[in-house]
């Protein structure tokens, strides 16, 4: 098991190609990934159409950079990712240009993947999924590198290295797998296995502008000024969510990986090279509203939780005055719990099952996450 993290200060976006380098030095510098020749796939976090500038996606300096590094070591760059809702050349090519994926690789030899297709792969060691489909860009690279951003999450209370693999599914797929796994733990575990069977080689995480609140899009921006990378995305994720002030048991991936053992119990059991998760951590980070749910708090009996969760989960809520009624939020609903019969989203909470989608891929943030004033008032005192 590789412990070894890197942590280093990046100030700004316009500093981050030495912020990267320094990184990456401190844990065996960009050649020991990347050999002269090799296919390397860069796959960003570009969730769905977000200005560059936003911090929502991999900032497209951060990506010019990282580039940058890849090609000065003699690798030949592919850009690949599946963002929300259809995989397709038209959706592809929105994404990237509204990213400003198409001016990171300006001044580079990079390309951007167009290829629509996928396989099917046989994953026999998974806990929770033993099959998945995988863009065809990840299974014929070389050499994977993720780039997430450090962000809060709806559904997982925290997005990184992990959760940015959940790109590597096409398109509907991932709707899919959010209606067949709606149970945040199952959902956590099949994450865990779909990085076991990518393997990524390397994950640098930009972290100079997060999020915090009800992410992974519809938070608040937050400056961290970091910049994190590893060969283990399950021990970045440790050290990137302790920076932010998760305890491990409160994030399942990093859970879930530790006791598969692919990551240490506890951050101070991690190499961290650079600096200190002590010095760095931030108490004050948001954390989203559906993160504090009271059923975790107290043990019930199975019957008897399963009664209680339409009662306590915090649950999508549409906000009108900001919706405009594009219908996105019923085309990625995995259950199909929404409707636009009568114009506008109507969301049925028999249906819902928490995955959040709708929140998180709405365009104009008109979602939000509402919490019971039960859970509220009883987390005040539980916690």
């Amino acid at each position: 098991m590789d412990k070894t993290v890197s942590i280093v200060r990046c100030g700004s976006y316009n500093e981050c190609r030495e912020g990267i380098d320094a990184a990456l030095n401190l844990i065996g510098g960009m050649e020991k990934f990347v050999h002269k020749g090799d296919k390397v796939v860069i796959k960003p976090n570009l969730v769905s159409k977000k200005r560059p500038d936003s911090s929502v996606t991999t900032n497209p300096d951060f990506l010019h950079a990282v580039i940058c590094a890849v090609e000065a070591a003699g690798g030949i760059v592919t850009i690949a990712e599946s963002p929300g809702g259809p995989y397709n050349r038209t959706m592809l090519n929105a994404v990237y240009h509204s990213c400003g994926v198409t001016k990171a690789i300006e001044g580079t030899n990079a390309s951007l993947n167009y290829d629509t297709g996928f396989t099917e792969v046989e994953h026999p060691a998974g806990h929770t999924i033993k099959k998945m489909p995988i863009i065809n860009p990840i299974l014929e690279a070389d050499v994977i590198i993720s780039l997430p951003k450090l962000k809060t999450h709806a559904m997982t209370s925290y997005t990184g290295a992990v959760k940015n693999l959940f790109g590597t599914i096409p398109g509907t797929y991932k709707a899919e797998m959010h209606f067949r796994l709606d149970d945040r733990q199952a959902f956590c575990s099949m994450l865990v296995d779909l990085c076991e069977c990518v393997k990524p080689t390397l994950s640098i995480m930009d972290a100079v502008i997060g999020m915090e609140g009800d992410g992974p899009t519809s938070g608040k921006d937050r400056f961290i000024g970091l910049i994190l990378a590893s060969a283990n995305p399950y021990a970045l994720d440790l050290a990137a969510s302790s920076v932010i002030d998760y305890k491990p048991e409160e994030v399942d991936t990093v859970r879930i990986a530790a006791e598969r053992g692919h990551a240490p119990t506890a951050a101070d059991e991690l190499d961290i090279r650079g600096e200190s998760i002590e010095s760095i951590r931030i108490t004050d980070f948001i954390k989203p509203q559906s993160h504090f749910n009271l059923l975790k708090l107290i043990n019930l009996p199975p019957a008897l939780n399963a009664m209680l969760v339409n009662k306590l989960a915090s649950k999508p809520e549409i906000k009108y005055d900001n919706c405009i009624r594009c219908g996105e939020c019923a085309r990625c609903c995995p259950p199909h719990a929404i409707s636009m019969d009568s114009g506008r989203p109507v969301i049925d909470k028999t249906k819902c099952i928490r995955c959040f989608c709708c929140q998180e891929l709405c365009p104009k943030s008109a979602v939000a996450i509402k919490r019971p004033l039960l859970n509220k008032f009883m987390i005040k005192f539980l916690k």
